[in-house]
């Protein structure tokens, strides 16, 4: 956004204050200033000229070149023109010989495709007006030629640019009037009164007829019948200003629209009303097809807000008009357009569109409704100060509400100074207040405020807001900085943030897991190709995209869809992930913190190793946590396409289960992956208790050595490794101390379905060294054991 100085000037008395201190301020004070520019214009010796010849010049290789005469008063020049829009009694800006134009070009006398050349028609890029120079300048006809172009036009202007992002929630400062509200209160100085015309003397006219579906949609719409020359020139002054910003003149309907946006930041449109009949606003109902002034197809969906005359579309509402409704040079009747819409309608289609027009990008802003009858207004008083009768065939018709009172609200004086955080003097408030447009008054110690109807209501509502406007003109630098007092205490401890910080030092520093961050949302073609349907999934009214509408009720798709690209770097790796999941709820959702992991190893690797791999790391988290230990029991049904019975373990806690923990196999297996073996695992976090301080636990080193006793045991690997785990865990001897799990072999050498497994047993004694005796007792009944249970130590 860039604001012009030479505009503002026209509300403010800048004198005495340099463009780089007013930046300066106005960063402190309202807006962020990203640069500073200087427009310098090169209409030294350019003349006003009426082109009185203009014949096409025949055989020539450039095409389009036109011998002209120009008349420029004193003097008759004769020249070239290859401009587009050149014509017959146009008036332009001519640049006789011996005149520097921008970019340091002298004109010099010269022969051109046979025709002498004395001077040429100017562009506003070769004025240095702005880079437009698709065609030459076109100057009202009510200026006389021979008019020096410098006694028109200023040679200089300076150009505050401000970011955009600091301007998002201040819809009013989107226009040269809002800011000249500012500088007048940060500079003490007054702000002069908007010109506008008088509306109410056409009250007695007719009103135009005009629908709107939903006041929702467009809470406001307003619109005029006049008649008026709307393809002339504007003048210049209009043109000067609109080619420092930017923005390419057209005609004086144009120009005048795009001039008040630019000054009270209010889109408006000018329609050729000798297409239109009545006007309605609603939606288009069903998807279809919408040509823009550009002459683009639009592709419109059935939400998309559009423009009708009766029954058919002429603009797209808040973004741009329609191509066979727009103003021509022809035009002599116009119906002016002054409205109000839906900020998240018109960025819906806006974006979608990549339609990213300044009228869309101010009405994104939520535009305040109180500038619809005041834009008219203005519009009218420009096409008077522009000397161009009009005739009004209908009053300024509106529907909806204008929203045109000030908003009231009250106060507390004692509050000021309290979000201020010190005194702030009443009289200096009370002067910034009423120098930005609020009604003030106070009494009994109570500050009476009515808010201005140019502020938008999302801007300025509660007290907080009002004290923000105090000190922001008051200086927030006159605000002695002091530490706040308050009393010391311990932090509080979360618990939540302390368990998944464990998880993280388990998980990532000690099994070699990597954290990743997915979407909060599921992919639905993924989950087709995965044969999974949510239940109880929440869907977004604004999706990213159409397959993006729901949100995750599980974290396990979303992170089996990396292992396909992240397969192709390396040839195992583990993932995990802690994220928010959403169920629909009695009470609208539920939300909860889940943790899950994926494993992914080559086909040719043992799957049970893998499998054990991912659980080790659970007991080790569990154990991490303070809870007690996990407890892994078969799944007795089929939970989702990845958790099957058969090939997953349901994952209990001390009050029931928090999870499962599996090996992908069959169809699943293939979609996830090619070729190779894949874990998986899924807990509720939040049902895992922590203990943020746990107790020092001490074990004394033995006194006495132990004894460590190896046995390899053969067993039938259709059972699993949980049957036999849970059969060991039956026998009981007063010397084991601890037992671990070792080595599994399946191979060569072994009976058909057998595997090996390999467990070592501590053993030890407190108050005595152990015997051999003891030793051999222990391995006797341990054997005993063993074959009870049809276990064959190998």
């Amino acid at each position: 956004m860039k604001i012009s100085l030479d505009w503002i000037s026209d509300f403010v008395d800048l004198e005495g204050v340099s463009p780089r201190e007013l930046a300066e301020r106005l960063t402190l004070a309202t807006a962020e200033v990203e640069d500073i520019h200087f427009v310098r214009r090169h209409t030294r010796g350019v003349l006003v000229g009426r082109v009185t010849a203009c014949e096409a010049i025949e055989g020539q290789p450039w095409g389009g070149l036109r011998r002209v005469e120009v008349d420029c008063g004193s003097r008759r020049f004769e020249s070239v023109c290859g401009a587009p829009n050149v014509t017959l009694g146009m008036v332009s800006a001519f640049a006789p010989a011996g005149v520097t134009l921008a970019g340091g070009a002298m004109i010099a006398e010269q022969t051109v495709a046979g025709r002498r050349s004395e001077g040429v028609l100017t562009s506003a890029a070769e004025l240095g007006m702005s880079h437009w120079h698709e065609g030459i300048l076109e100057i009202p006809e009510s200026i006389p030629v021979g008019t020096p172009l410098d006694a028109l036009i200023p040679p200089e202007d300076v150009l505050i640019e401000i970011d955009n992002k600091s301007l998002t929630h201040r819809p009013d400062l989107w226009g040269h009037y809002g800011f000249a509200r500012e500088i007048a209160v940060i500079l003490d100085r007054p702000l002069k009164p908007l010109p506008v015309f008088d509306l109410s003397r056409f009250e007695s006219l007719p009103a135009y007829p005009l629908e709107v579906e939903s006041y929702e949609d467009c809470p406001c719409y307003g619109c005029i019948d006049l008649r008026f020359r709307a393809g002339v020139p504007s003048p210049l002054w209009m043109q000067r200003r609109l080619h420092a910003l930017g923005q390419r003149t057209f005609n004086l309907a144009v120009d005048v629209t795009n001039y008040v946006m630019w000054e009270l930041a209010q889109p408006t449109h000018a329609f050729d009303g000798d297409h239109l009949r009545k006007i309605r606003v609603a939606s288009l109902g069903r998807e279809g097809v919408f040509v823009t002034l550009d002459g683009q197809q639009r592709r419109i969906l059935p939400d998309d807000l559009l423009i009708w005359n009766e029954k058919e579309p002429v603009a797209l509402a808040g973004i741009m008009g329609g191509l066979h409704s727009e103003v021509s040079r022809e035009t002599q009747h116009v119906l002016l357009e002054s409205a109000n819409f839906r900020a998240d309608r018109v960025r819906r289609t806006s974006v979608r569109l990549d339609l990213r027009t300044e009228a869309a990008q101010r009405f994104e802003k939520s535009q305040p409704p109180a500038n619809v009858v005041t834009a008219a207004a203005r519009i009218l008083h420009c096409l008077v100060l522009a000397n161009e009768p009009f005739e009004a065939w209908s009053r300024f018709t509106v529907a909806g509400d204008p929203d045109a009172g000030h908003r009231p609200l009250v106060m507390d004086w004692a509050q000021v100074d309290r979000l201020a955080g010190v005194p702030v003097p009443r009289d200096e408030a009370q002067r910034i207040l009423t120098g930005l447009g609020f009604h003030v008054a106070s009494r009994q110690g109570l500050l009476e405020l009515g808010i201005p109807p140019h502020r938008s209501r999302r801007d300025l509502s509660i007290p907080a807001d009002i004290v923000e406007e105090i000190l922001r003109i008051y200086g927030y630098g006159r605000i002695e900085p002091r530490l706040p007092v308050a009393p010391l205490g311990h932090l509080p401890v979360n618990e939540s943030l302390q368990r998944e910080h464990r998880v993280r030092r388990v998980l990532a520093g000690s099994h070699q897991f990597i954290e990743v961050q997915n979407y909060i949302w599921f992919d639905l073609h993924w989950l087709e190709e995965l044969g999974f349907e949510p239940r109880d999934a929440l869907r977004l009214r604004n999706p990213p995209a159409q397959h993006n509408r729901s949100l995750r009720t599980t974290l396990v798709p979303n992170l089996l869809a990396l292992v396909r690209p992240n397969r192709a770097h390396c040839d195992s790796f583990r993932l995990f992930e802690i994220g928010r999941v959403f169920r629909a709820a009695e009470q609208g959702r539920q939300e909860r913190t889940f943790l899950a992991g994926v494993a992914y190893q080559p086909a040719r690797s043992d799957p049970e190793e893998l499998v054990r791999g991912v659980r080790g790391a659970l007991e080790d988290l569990a154990s991490s946590l303070g809870g007690s230990a996990f407890r892994f029991e078969p799944a007795q049904e089929d939970a989702s396409p990845w958790q099957k019975a058969g090939s997953s373990l349901v994952i209990h806690g001390n009050h029931g289960p928090v999870g499962a923990i599996g090996l992908l196999t069959g169809n699943v297996l293939k979609t996830v992956v090619p070729e190779g073996q894949v874990a998986w695992f899924e807990l509720d976090l939040e049902s895992l208790p922590v203990v943020v301080h746990p107790a020092v636990k001490f074990s004394a080193i033995p006194v006495y050595p132990g004894s460590w006793q190896d046995f390899s045991l053969l067993w039938d690997a259709a059972r699993g490794f949980a049957e036999l785990e849970s059969l060991l865990d039956r026998f009981a001897h007063p010397l084991i101390a601890r037992r671990e799990f070792v080595y599994r072999f399946k191979g060569k050498g072994l009976p058909p379905g057998k595997a090996s497994y390999t467990f070592r047993y501590h053993l030890a004694a407190a108050d005595h060294t152990l015997s051999a005796e003891e030793i051999d007792a222990f391995r006797s009944a341990f054997l005993r054991h063993l074959e009870s249970h049809q276990i064959t130590l190998r």
